[in-house]
């Protein structure tokens, strides 16, 4: 019975055997044919596509191979808290002072402005929000659109725009931007591969005055000389270079290198100071008239105080030039031609200083003028505070220096105005090209209408007696400032040679030869 049981085992378990091999078998050949499966697709295309089932792309490289297709796409938006088109006035203090934003994940930060009045743009960056450690600071010029792009280098940025004057804007247009990516350089470079810039060297406080270079790469520049004025040394007023036209009471007093005009406690006192010399002006050259001034006594009814260039005729009305003026309590400033004086008062001043100026009492301020046939400029302590942009302000520029201080009515408190230096000087060459002119016989000539330099004088051909006499005037009504006396008879070709040193004359050249002829050629400018 036993021997039966294990032979039905033996059968079994080779039966088992046989099952397992077969199994085994049909897996390795599963297995080789995915492989080969597999093996048989590697070179066919495969196509990934994201969540949606969009199709990723494949583009040819430059290497020959193909690489996923890609893309940079900048999220570039204006920043509100840093943009505005709200005019500046006197409510904001003539200041945008932009709020802060965090500049993490940018790179530009870019702005633009376009208002019609100068400006300051800062772009400022904080590390914290609270400090602003970098400031880059931009001029900008009315009425012409400026931008740029500065690195962002902190955490934070802001934009502030400040108005180089207290004028209004008529309208303010900012934007600032910011970049995840940009370029803040220029991509222009000169012909050695280094960066390409350029720059133009601008007035700030006139914009619209530039640099020259002259046609053979040169910088034009204008010397200035001063032609009228004198110190105030001692205490002796000088005749020679000032006149005093002080009346009723008025008077002029020198002291300390100060002059000091005063009415006195006179109804209708008048003080005035004139310089002798005009300052003559020449085609192609500025004039400037430079002070130092006090009003030392507050605006006073009844009381006019005035400075600048300007002529006067008998009444002491002005007639041609420019000033600065002080009546009662506005100040203005003026120009007149003519005898027809035009003022702008305070409230009305368009320069950097703003509408409204009106000086201390007591308080020395640097007062100018530049004046020319096209316009005036009118400055405090080197600050524009009033231009005008006008032809033919003044029939003549060639003006002198003039300061007066008048009760204008029954008043009879002591105004006084005080100065310790004025001049005038050229903004160019001092000489000009000389011409020469002759007359003969027993004649009078005018050899020049208004101010001018007298170079030299040839006198030949003379008659024995002969006399020859200069003035400064269109007649021998004017001022005589040469005479020669009785000449000697000179008829050999020889000559009589005088030298000038630019002699300076104020209304005209006139030359005189009397009693008998002679020949005579004059050089003057």
């Amino acid at each position: 019975m036993p021997n039966i049981i294990n032979r039905k085992s033996a059968t079994a378990s080779s039966a088992l055997q046989t099952s397992l091999s077969a199994a085994l078998i049909a897996a390795v050949i599963a297995a080789v044919a995915a492989i080969s499966a597999i093996l048989t697709n590697a070179s066919q295309q495969t196509q990934i596509v994201d969540a949606s089932a969009n199709v990723i792309g494949a583009e040819l490289g430059t290497d020959g191979h193909y690489q996923l297709h890609t893309n940079i796409s900048q999220n570039i938006y204006a920043d509100p808290n840093n943009s505005s088109t709200t005019n500046l006035d006197s409510g904001n203090a003539y200041t945008f002072t932009g709020a802060s934003t965090s500049t993490l994940g940018v790179t530009g930060l870019q702005w633009s402005l376009r208002t019609d009045q100068n400006a300051t743009v800062y772009i400022e960056q904080s590390p914290d929000n609270t400090n602003w450690d970098i400031s880059d600071n931009f001029d900008y010029k009315a009425n012409e659109g400026l931008g740029g792009t500065v690195q962002a280098t902190q955490s934070y940025w802001r934009i502030r725009v400040i108005l180089v004057g207290a004028i209004d804007t008529t309208y303010f247009r900012l934007q600032g931007v910011l970049a995840p990516i940009a370029v803040p350089l220029p991509s222009a470079l000169s012909n050695d591969g280094r960066l390409l810039s350029e720059s133009t060297l601008t007035g700030q406080q006139n914009t619209n005055r530039h640099v020259w270079v002259n046609p053979t790469n040169e910088l034009a520049v204008s010397p200035v000389y001063r032609l009228v004025g004198t110190s105030f040394d001692g205490t002796v007023l000088d005749p020679n270079f000032w006149t005093d036209g002080s009346l009723r009471d008025g008077t002029v007093a020198q002291g300390g290198g100060e002059i000091k005009l005063e009415t006195n406690t006179t109804a209708n006192g008048f003080a005035k100071y004139t310089s002798v010399r005009k300052a003559r002006f020449v085609a192609g050259s500025a004039q400037y008239f430079n002070g130092a001034v006090s009003w030392v006594t507050a605006g006073t009814a009844n009381n006019l105080r005035r400075v600048g260039v300007y002529t006067t005729d008998v009444s002491d009305d002005i007639v041609d030039g420019y000033f600065f003026q002080l009546d009662e309590t506005v100040f203005s400033i003026g120009y007149a031609r003519a005898g027809t004086p035009v003022l702008v008062d305070s409230g009305d001043f368009n320069g950097n200083l703003g509408a409204t100026f009106t000086p201390t009492a007591a308080t020395y301020y640097l007062v100018s003028i530049e004046y020319t046939p096209m316009g005036a400029f009118w400055y405090i302590d080197g600050k524009l505070l009033h231009k005008i942009g006008a032809a033919h302000l003044s029939n003549t520029n060639t003006l002198p220096i003039v300061i007066e201080n008048e009760n204008t009515g029954n008043s009879i408190i002591d105004v006084v105005f005080d100065t310790v230096g004025l001049y005038i000087a050229r903004q160019g060459e001092l000489i000009t090209s000389p011409i020469s002119s002759r007359a003969t016989g027993v004649s009078g000539t005018v050899f020049k209408y208004g101010a001018g330099n007298l170079r030299g004088m040839q006198v030949s051909t003379i008659v024995d007696n002969a006399e020859v006499d200069i003035y400064d005037g269109l007649s021998n009504a004017g001022t005589l400032i040469w005479a020669s006396g009785k000449l000697k008879k000179k008829d050999d070709g020889t000559n009589l040679q005088i030298d000038f040193w630019n002699l300076p004359f104020n209304d005209g050249l006139f030359i005189d030869i009397t009693v008998q002829s002679a020949d005579v050629l004059v050089v003057y400018e």
